[in-house]
């Protein structure tokens, strides 16, 4: 383990840890692997969507919106506990050479949870576009939480939407729903 976190010795890591450098719940599951998931014996323990950050408080990062399906890496940070960002996330780009500070995640328990996407949408605007779109979304099971338009050209316009999902599979039905749609020209997950 000292190799892996690229320390001299035992007392570096201990003071890296004790600096808040590295957090010891990531060590200590690097050290003992899966077992460390395992659950006490016949303790009940609440059902967390991210299999692997039991007992830690856990955000999902804005910058890439992870959604079950998704391949996930968790990045520590002090005060926001593990922030769950996307694998292919850029802002987390070259996470392999440094596992102090990351700790492999996978979704789990996530019936019943909403998460939030960005969607990319480029129709051609004529009266009752918009309307069409946001009817498709409230159908396909969805709620919109942000919507802003920008003009690309004369009558092309690029709306941007954060939306509620379920997992991969909804986001895809949500899209496919929109591309059908005569004004629609593009559709993409904006991450």
């Amino acid at each position: 383990m000292i190799k892996e976190t690229k320390h001299s010795s035992l007392d570096s890591l201990l003071a890296d840890i004790g600096l808040g450098n590295a957090m010891s719940i990531v060590i200590a599951q690097r050290l003992v692997g899966e077992q460390f998931d395992s659950h006490d014996n016949n303790k009940e323990k609440p059902q967390m969507p991210i299999r692997g950050a039991e007992g830690m408080l856990v955000t999902y990062a804005n910058c890439c919106r992870p959604i079950p399906g998704d391949a996930v890496i968790a990045h520590v940070s002090p005060g926001k506990g593990l922030v769950v960002h996307m694998e292919s996330c850029a802002n987390i780009r070259g996470y392999q050479g440094e596992p102090d500070k990351y700790i492999s995640v996978h979704w789990d328990n996530v019936e019943g949870a909403e998460y939030q996407a960005n969607l990319r949408v480029e129709i051609v605007n004529h009266q009752g576009a918009l309307a069409k779109i946001t009817s498709i979304i409230a159908s396909a099971g969805s709620n919109i939480h942000n919507l802003s338009t920008e003009e690309r050209d004369g009558r092309v316009y690029l709306i941007n939407l954060r939306i509620s999902v379920k997992d991969r599979v909804h986001l895809a039905n949500v899209m496919r729903r929109i591309r059908v749609l005569p004004e629609v020209l593009r559709t993409s997950r904006n991450r």
